[in-house]
């Protein structure tokens, strides 16, 4: 699990860096001159709502998929939440989280604990509630500007 963990995190330094090397300056949009705003949700300790311009969404390439109801095991066995592989962000503690979209071109970090893996998904063990929209692309940068790192 170790050998994962550093795996993700090398992955998510290399993306966060790759992200700040463009030269395309965000447009002007309804939320601002910057590509995103961040805002702290309260009482949520060290997480924050992620607005994204329209310009910074398609220049992170975002995509979104959703978290799914099944059964995702054996004939029988109870419906489990599950969501793409992409969608999960591991910290530096190792704890693991999607970005849940609350608004248009509005994430905030949740949590989720994951079961195991089918396929290209994890299947959880609790999360957000199934029909949730989550990035599946552009985790890292959106990762990146709820930790302040720069974008250019």
């Amino acid at each position: 699990m170790s050998r994962i963990r550093w795996s993700v995190a090398v992955v998510l330094v290399c993306a966060v860096g790759l992200a700040g090397c463009s030269k395309t300056a965000a447009t002007t949009s309804e939320i601002g001159g910057d590509p995103a705003v961040v805002t702290p949700i309260s009482g949520a300790g060290d997480r924050h709502r992620i607005q994204l311009t329209p310009d910074a969404a398609r220049r992170i390439g975002l995509q979104t998929g959703t978290v799914r109801e099944g059964n995702f095991g054996p004939t029988g066995s109870a419906r489990k939440l599950a969501v793409a592989i992409s969608a999960v962000l591991y910290d530096h503690a190792g704890a693991t989280w999607v970005y849940g979209q609350t608004a248009p071109l509005t994430f905030q970090r949740m949590p989720v604990i994951i079961s195991r893996v089918a396929g290209d998904d994890y299947v959880l063990k609790s999360g957000p509630a199934a029909g949730t929209a989550v990035a599946t692309v552009g985790v890292a940068e959106l990762r990146g500007s709820e930790d302040g790192v720069p974008g250019e």
